[in-house]
């Protein structure tokens, strides 16, 4: 089975339509501490990234540089659905310090999770 199926960047609007726009969003903290949080995200076509209005914690975590790893995952719909996990570099917008731009830089389709743990141990 293919476990992950590269995702283009002129992919994204259609992959929206089928996975929605509630991603969670990941990103860490300076001692490494993941954060999780559930965004709601807007499509910038032109800029080729998505802004979101996350919690303090999380533009904390993205005020450091400006293209801090962020990965937005988008489950599946059901589980024979493979999950969309998009890497960006997520800085603080410098025109609103209440929003978030997650550049697109890589997205993948990935193989949904085995029915039982260690079954395809290969993931």
């Amino acid at each position: 089975a293919v476990m992950s199926i590269p995702v283009s960047v002129t992919d994204v609007v259609a992959r929206l339509a089928e996975y929605g726009s509630s991603p969670f969003l990941v990103t860490a903290s300076p001692d490494g501490t993941s954060k999780v949080v559930h965004v709601a995200i807007l499509w910038d076509v032109d800029g080729a990234a998505f802004h979101c209005a996350p919690g303090v914690g999380t533009l904390r975590n993205l005020s450091r540089t400006e293209g801090e790893p962020a990965t937005l995952v988008f489950p599946g719909p059901d589980a024979d659905t493979h999950s969309w996990l998009v890497d960006t570099a997520g800085r603080v917008d410098p025109d609103d310090d209440g929003w978030a731009i997650l550049t697109y830089k890589s997205g993948v389709l990935h193989r949904p999770a085995p029915g039982a743990p260690g079954d395809q141990w290969h993931c």
